[in-house]
């Protein structure tokens, strides 16, 4: 870094990154434009943007595909370790009705950029983008290495995004940051629960609706079941950092005409446990109150079938990157953001299985994100900017 940075690096970086604000809006706008909705993906159009970038500035990068046009790009920033990498996701939700504009062609409206993907990810994206520059620019002081991801498909599970860049790509890192719980930056992510996926079937017997009593109505056996599995007791209950467990009907499907009595009917449910709970244990449980209903009402059958199961994660409260993003906000914002357990999950459950230490922390307001006309505030943007780069100065200059 220059003489200036070296001897004040927060004004320093408070100041280049102020000077980073139309380039941020800049790159935050092309990156909405780019139409990746997932699905289908194609996170190739928004990889074309980062890879142009990279290029620009001579950025080592690699870019990874496990399906065509599913893409992720890795840029690279020094050498050596401790090594720093941050994941942004380049894919987005559909963007659904309602909109004042279209969600693809960014605009800018008292101080907040609106499109799809804004808040999620793409903003912070950006943001990190800039720090990039920085970084490059300074790149001979950095004693470690800052790795930048565009990765592709988090809406739906990562399996063609940072899971693959994990397991198949030999992506690594000593720590990471993931940008996409915002809370506006006064949340760091540390623990998530667990997040467990069920699928309930119920068989019946088919029979025409006008003799229901020769059939077995499958819809009807589902809901008493229904009504047993609502009061399913979680063995925790509560959490220093945690709301409580949860348990959400998510789909019901079954039947073809009124005048049809069901013979199948799938139900699937989202249990979101703590840490300390334990999912065999639940899906124990769900299959002791199965059985009861079975036995009460003879002509009632069901499957249970785990669709996913995602077990919690945490890390020590005492780790570097909450003690240092904890400094940083406070010198940028003046305020100090507080450890909290997510009831949501992101990547950082795959960092953490690979023994990388993970937090999640970032920019923008929790309803933002999937919402029609999603939104996040350019100060925000540039606040952010600011804060990473003395976060990743910290850990590799």
């Amino acid at each position: 870094m220059n003489k200036h940075c070296s001897n004040d690096p927060v004004d320093y970086v408070k100041e280049y990154m102020q000077n980073e604000e139309k380039e941020i809006i800049a790159l935050a706008c092309r990156l909405i434009n780019t139409k990746t909705e997932n699905p289908p993906g194609d996170e190739i159009l928004a990889v074309r943007i980062v890879e142009e970038f990279f290029q620009s500035l001579q950025i080592p990068y690699a870019i990874f595909e496990k399906t065509k046009n599913r893409s992720n790009i890795v840029g690279y920033i020094g050498k050596g370790r401790p090594s720093l990498l941050i994941a942004c996701h380049l894919d987005v939700v559909p963007a659904g009705d309602d909109w004042k504009k279209n969600p693809f062609e960014a605009w800018i409206e008292n101080g907040r950029i609106y499109g799809r993907g804004s808040s999620d990810n793409k903003g912070q994206m950006a943001s990190m983008l800039a720090v990039a520059r920085f970084l490059k620019e300074n790149e001979s002081k950095l004693k470690g290495q800052f790795i930048l991801a565009g990765v592709a498909d988090e809406e739906r599970g990562s399996s063609l995004g940072l899971e693959y860049l994990l397991n198949e790509c030999k992506v690594s890192a000593d720590y990471a940051i993931i940008p996409d719980v915002a809370h506006n930056m006064n949340l760091i992510d540390v623990t998530e629960k667990g997040a467990l996926f069920l699928e309930i079937t119920s068989h019946g017997k088919q029979a025409h609706g006008s003799r229901p009593e020769i059939g077995i109505n499958a819809i009807w056996n589902m809901i008493t079941l229904l009504e047993r599995i609502k009061q399913l007791k979680f063995k925790h209950t509560s959490h220093p950092l945690h709301t409580p467990p949860t348990l959400n009907l998510g789909s019901i499907h079954s039947g073809t005409a009124p005048n049809i009595v069901p013979a199948v009917c799938k139900a699937q449910l989202d249990i979101r446990y703590l840490p300390d709970d334990s999912s065999d244990d639940i899906i124990l449980n769900l299959k002791a109150i199965i059985k009861e209903v079975e036995v009460q009402y003879p002509t009632t059958r069901f499957d249970l079938r785990i669709i996913s199961n995602q077990p919690p994660t945490a890390v020590p409260l005492n780790n570097p990157l909450v003690e240092l993003i904890s400094k940083h906000v406070f010198s940028i914002l003046g305020t100090k953001p507080q450890p909290r357990g997510m009831s949501g999950t992101t990547v950082t459950k795959q960092l953490l299985e690979k023994g990388i230490i993970a937090v999640g922390f970032g920019p923008g307001e929790e309803t933002e994100a999937h919402a029609t006309n999603e939104s996040i505030s350019i100060k925000e943007l540039v606040a952010f900017a600011k804060i990473m780069a003395l976060i990743t100065l910290d850990i590799i200059a």
